[in-house]
């Protein structure tokens, strides 16, 4: 068989496309999905198993209540798992078309520092998201509008996520849910007009707008400044050319594409993956407000002190 470099250019470099593709739609290994089916199974049965321990004590008027709650945290788990293949291309890309990472690889790496984001991270961002919805509003989730308004922020979110994905469409998954959340609870507001109740609490909403519209200038600004000092500091052109073949590149570049792509995962994790977290607590706080509303740590005494200085703040009220 004639070699790669006796081989005509446009045959050459059909078989080296071949190659690539082939490459990147090898399917993945029997024992990584065994594994990713373990760790999936742990986790789910860590968090019924949390779930169940914080509500076993409430005394819920209605079984049908904790249907919707399991529909609804498996509908805002889903916007979860649309939003991670949304999103994962934005870690990997660089080492997958490098060819510093191998596909199912890289997905795992940028998984993994995905989840250890999550769990390291303060959870600002979670409940940020919560304190767009005012809470006489979040109080509401438990009803039966309660579960509608969730279940369409969620779907709108999900539809669009898809629909941009399937398009090809460049779409933030944090836009989409900000929006989702902002349409229902200017819909609740229309919808109950004569009552008191604001849809959206519109302070916080300014604030994550203000956020969301100077991230992507200071990002691009700041890749714009890296990249000219690298050109000045780092004078090696391999690092400013293309990709050739499928072979990876020099182990310092391959590293630092790694470094980055590990950077990314991280703080996309501890930044935008609290979205899913912020959507969770929605739905418990709103659904079993007793479990996870209440501040548990306060003592009897600390709730006797609270009763008495508030009749004594009503008695107050009526005397005047």
């Amino acid at each position: 068989m004639a070699s790669e470099a006796t081989l005509p250019a446009g045959t050459a470099e059909a078989a080296l496309t071949t190659a690539v593709h082939d490459k990147l739609n090898k399917g993945p290994h029997k024992i990584g999905v065994l594994i990713f089916a373990v760790l999936l199974t742990i986790g789910f049965v860590y968090a019924l198993w949390n779930l169940i321990a914080d509500v076993s004590h409430i005394h819920h008027p209605s079984t049908f209540a904790f249907l919707l709650l399991g529909v609804a945290l498996l509908v805002a788990l889903g916007f979860e798992f649309v939003n991670g293949f949304h999103d994962t291309a934005n870690a990997v890309a660089t080492v997958i078309y490098t060819h510093s990472l191998d596909p199912h690889i890289a997905v795992a790496w940028s998984g993994m520092f995905n989840f250890l984001g999550v769990v390291l991270s303060s959870g600002a961002v979670a409940f940020a998201i919560v304190s767009l919805l005012p809470v006489e509003l979040i109080l509401q989730v438990g009803s039966g509008a309660g579960f509608a308004m969730v279940f369409a922020l969620l779907a709108a979110a999900i539809i669009w996520n898809l629909g941009t994905w399937w398009l090809g469409l460049p779409a933030s998954s944090s836009h989409t849910l900000i929006g989702s959340i902002i349409g229902v609870g200017i819909a609740n507001q229309l919808m109950n007009a004569r009552t008191a109740t604001s849809g959206v609490d519109w302070e916080q909403a300014a604030k994550i707008a203000k956020s969301l519209l100077f991230s992507p200038i200071i990002g691009f600004a700041l890749a714009a400044l890296l990249l000219q000092i690298s050109k000045m500091l780092i004078h090696d052109p391999r690092l400013y050319r293309a990709p050739e073949g499928d072979a990876p590149p020099r182990f310092w570049i391959r590293a630092l594409l790694i470094l980055t792509c590990t950077g990314v995962s991280f703080a996309h994790g501890s930044n935008d993956g609290q979205k899913g977290m912020g959507l969770i607590m929605l739905i418990l706080i709103g659904t079993v407000p007793t479990a996870y509303a209440l501040n548990h740590a306060l003592t009897p005494r600390d709730s006797l002190d609270f009763i008495a200085v508030s009749r004594q703040a009503a008695n107050a009220c009526t005397s005047t």
